[in-house]
């Protein structure tokens, strides 16, 4: 994870506590005097690429550039200054949950090989406010942040649309965009209500809430991988109907057919893949480009699965996202990740004589 940033005695802790460690350190170098040399270093010595064709606007918002950090690599608020130093165009934090809440019992993190991790962390979070304490410390440092929001494990499903309100509302002057998780694994329950009739009260609660704060924030829902074309396009006619800003697609597999097969005792092991698999890559694409050929422009696609360089970048983007996200690659390729990402997706567009980024979004949809 990120290696090189800090002493080897990491390489003695687990993947949870080592992950943990990499995010207090960005954090500590974002209050150092020498945080600005100290970054270019971790960039490679190289100064932020800024390039005028890969601006990219989610649903208003100007990015500098498309690569965005996804939740989990920052569930706590500590470290995005450091993530748009090393080149991200934004930072995804949480998910974030009303009340604090432990998770699911360690080890909770496993690398099935590496950059391919399963994960069922269940929500761990220190809960809204201290996020939000967290947070406040970056409101007026121009990084755009999404709030990636869901819902505590006590919580039942027909108390689920006020939790997610309450989250959107104390959270509501800190994001730039906001995210209804309705996908993770990790929490019984949960992917239930991505079906129709929930996830539309849902998403009606969560709104009234941004609204009453001011609105004019975007709002997403982030799906899994797993569903069925026809579950799909149920989410699709909910965002549509309810104007919200897009889909994030997508969440970790729960497939056991993929888990499996890094060894067949991994099969019903509880928790999602996510990271280096072609297949779930491919899965999270295909769900990518079903959007598109049926939202087209009503939705923007933020596209998050196995986007480790430019090319697994650009096969999202031509399936029709507008945006990716990066968390797994993080880990195993290093802090000058989205300097080469950026890089190599501007020598894609010199050497096929594309003048923009955003003239790719769909091509192959």
């Amino acid at each position: 994870m990120l290696r090189g940033f800090v002493d080897p005695v990491i390489d003695q802790l687990d993947a949870e506590a080592e992950h943990v460690a990499i995010r207090e350190f960005l954090y500590a170098l974002e209050n150092s005097a020498d945080s600005e040399k100290i970054f270019e270093k971790l960039r490679g010595n190289k100064p932020r690429v800024l390039d005028a064709r890969l601006l990219v606007s989610l649903a208003g918002i100007e990015l500098e550039n498309p690569l965005m950090v996804g939740p989990g690599w920052d569930k706590v608020g500590h470290a995005v200054r450091a993530l748009h130093e090393l080149g991200f165009g934004a930072v995804e934090v949480g998910s974030i949950m009303e009340r604090p809440q432990s998770g699911n019992p360690r080890p909770r993190h496993f690398n099935l090989k590496p950059g391919v991790p399963l994960n069922r962390y269940g929500f761990n979070t220190p809960g809204m406010e201290v996020v939000a304490e967290n947070l406040s410390v970056y409101q007026d440092m121009g990084v755009p942040i999404g709030i990636n929001i869901g819902k505590n494990k006590i919580v039942p499903e027909d108390k689920a649309p006020g939790t997610y309100a309450a989250v959107a509302k104390r959270m509501y002057a800190l994001g730039r965009y906001f995210v209804i998780n309705v996908s993770s694994p990790n929490t019984p329950g949960l992917r239930a209500l991505q079906d129709k009739e929930p996830l539309n009260r849902i998403v009606q609660a969560v709104k009234a809430a941004l609204e009453s704060e001011g609105g004019g924030k975007p709002l997403f829902v982030k799906i899994a991988p797993d569903m069925t074309p026809e579950a799909v396009s149920d989410v699709i006619d909910v965002a549509i109907s309810n104007q919200l800003a897009g889909i994030v697609a997508t969440n970790t597999t729960s497939s056991g057919d993929i888990k499996a097969k890094y060894g067949e005792e991994w099969r019903n092991e509880m928790g999602g893949v996510s990271g280096d698999d072609d297949e779930f890559r491919k899965m999270s694409t295909e769900i990518i480009r079903h959007i598109h050929k049926e939202a087209g422009k009503k939705l923007t696609i933020i596209g998050v699965g196995g986007v480790k360089d430019a090319e697994t970048a650009l096969e999202k983007i031509r399936a029709g996202a507008t945006a990716v996200q990066v968390v797994a690659a993080l880990d195993t390729e290093g802090p000058t990740l989205a300097q080469k990402i950026l890089f190599d997706l501007l020598t894609y567009l010199d050497r096929e004589g594309i003048r923009s980024l955003k003239e790719l979004i769909g091509m192959d949809a």
